[in-house]
């Protein structure tokens, strides 16, 4: 049994054999390397040696696939995955090996990488590293240095750096990282349900945390990574739809706690370390308090809720946020798909009022239900996807500044087809509100939910806003959308 194997999926490499030259020349210890070349061969042929095993794939299979591959017939006590275009420190194995506790993943301090020079760039030093949480509840990993979102705003972040030779870090990159493999099995290898490459730095990160063990920096070695820019695309080529597809695999697996090897959640971790960004998007206890609320106004049997006499089925914090909308937006008409009891169309009459510009609530529903109708407010009896209502509403709303709600038939389809059918008179600037996109779980979208996410992935005209995290619950959690101006 060897004491390390280094593993490098490669595919269409510029920079192989120089990765493969520094490993051999800074080894120190009883190392093998293993190269898969996933779907190619290197114009110049690797020279034999006796520490390099070569496998080959015809067709390329990914990333993931080709590490899992290479850790089954791997002798090494210890397994190192390496990207093919990276350079390593004097004696990294050894340094490595002799400083490992079982359980830990273990990451060298991080420089980038001179392909000129085949030097680290000394002042492009990483140690530490956070997961972070983007819009759509997606986990990437962060610098620290780089950025921080506040809105639309970006800001430098201080790098939590201690004098500690071997340190706790959150969250690594996907291109160098070390344990046992003994660790490696335990933990599953690499989750090829994520698909051939991405995600693969939170992959590692949350495995090495969640199972009960660490992930730590050691920066008594190091190695340096090409980070591609202009003169270096991905060599795995993939769409759009696969990368967002391997995020939302990596987003439900995580944030719902559904790996099963886990002996932590995920909340633990973010406790650990209070990431930034993540106080505005405290997931889980956000979905916790959304759930109580939503099946206490839905389904407890009270006396339910109103306004002025009439019931209403809407949370408090959405109704803050209402009233912020309209007198931000002064819409003259707000149309409301969905009447029900008449409440919420009260409520929004009111607060255009409260604007003083004279507005009007044009409200429909399937069937008239209202007890007590207010002759400031328009009520139609139809459906809403009827060409009758829509060219009618559309008539009404010519050259008025209006904002659209939609809280009528919650199924995706019909949802769908209102999005598209009433996209056109909402007014730039302000807000078509999509209501009960979540209830009870954050990560299993609602029939509204769904709808929205398709209709912001093929309309650009709209974009997603942060008004659900000043209150953290509501049954527009996700849904307050605006046109954009221009």
């Amino acid at each position: 049994m060897s004491e390390l194997t280094v593993i490098i999926p490669a595919r269409n490499e510029t920079y192989l054999q120089n990765t493969i030259d520094n490993l051999l020349e800074n080894i120190q210890a009883d190392t093998e390397i293993i190269v898969v070349l996933d779907g190619y061969w290197p114009v110049v042929t690797i020279p034999d040696n006796p520490r390099v095993i070569i496998l080959h794939h015809t067709e390329a299979r990914g990333q993931r696939q080709s590490i899992n591959e290479a850790a089954k017939i791997a002798k090494g006590k210890y397994l190192m995955k390496l990207d093919a275009h990276c350079a390593v420190g004097p004696g990294f194995d050894r340094i490595l090996i002799d400083d490992y506790q079982e359980g830990w993943t273990v990451v060298p301090r991080m420089y980038n990488l001179d392909v000129e020079t085949w030097l680290p760039k000394l002042h492009k030093r990483i140690d530490y590293m956070y997961i972070g949480m983007h819009p759509g509840h997606e986990l990437r990993p962060e610098y620290y240095e780089y950025r921080d979102y506040k809105g639309a705003e970006y800001r430098r972040l201080r790098q939590p750096d201690t004098d500690k030779e071997i340190d706790e870090t959150m969250c690594c990159m996907g291109p160098g990282w070390f344990l046992s493999a003994e660790t490696y099995w335990k933990q599953g290898g690499c989750d090829e349900d994520h698909g051939s490459w991405g995600q693969q730095g939170v992959e590692v990160s949350l495995k090495a945390w969640l199972s009960g063990g660490a992930l730590m920096v050691n920066k008594k070695t190091w190695f340096a990574h090409w980070f591609r820019g202009s003169d270096g695309g991905f060599p795995y080529p993939i769409s759009g739809r696969d990368i967002a597809k391997a995020r939302k695999y990596s987003r439900d697996l995580w944030i719902n706690n559904q790996w099963p090897g886990q002996v932590q959640n995920l909340r633990w971790l973010v406790e650990k370390f209070n990431p930034p960004g993540w106080d505005m998007f405290d997931t889980q206890k956000q979905m916790e308090l959304n759930s109580a609320m939503y099946k206490h106004i839905h389904y407890t049997k009270r006396d339910p809720t109103r306004y002025r006499g009439l019931q209403i089925l809407k949370m408090p914090t959405d109704m803050l946020l209402y009233h912020k909308i309209i007198w931000e937006t002064k819409p003259d008409i707000i149309v409301e798909i969905g009447t029900k009891f008449g409440g919420s169309a009260l409520y929004l009459q009111d607060q255009l009022d409260l604007v003083g510009a004279g507005g009007m609530v044009l409200t429909v529903d399937i069937k008239p239900q209202v007890a007590n109708p207010d002759p400031r407010i328009d009520y139609m009896i139809g459906n809403s996807t009827d060409e009758n209502i829509v060219s009618t509403i559309q008539a009404m709303t010519e050259n008025k500044r209006t904002m659209v709600i939609l809280d009528g038939d919650h199924r995706r389809v019909k949802v769908k087809w209102e999005l598209k059918k009433y996209q056109s008179i909402v007014s730039p600037g302000c807000y078509l509100v999509v209501e009960d996109c979540y209830t009870t779980s954050e990560t299993q979208k609602y029939g509204p939910g769904e709808a929205l996410e398709w209709f912001l992935s093929v309309n650009k005209n709209f974009e997603q806003t942060n008004l659900d995290r000043e209150y953290l619950v509501g049954f527009c959690l996700g849904g307050w959308i605006r046109r954009k101006n221009g």
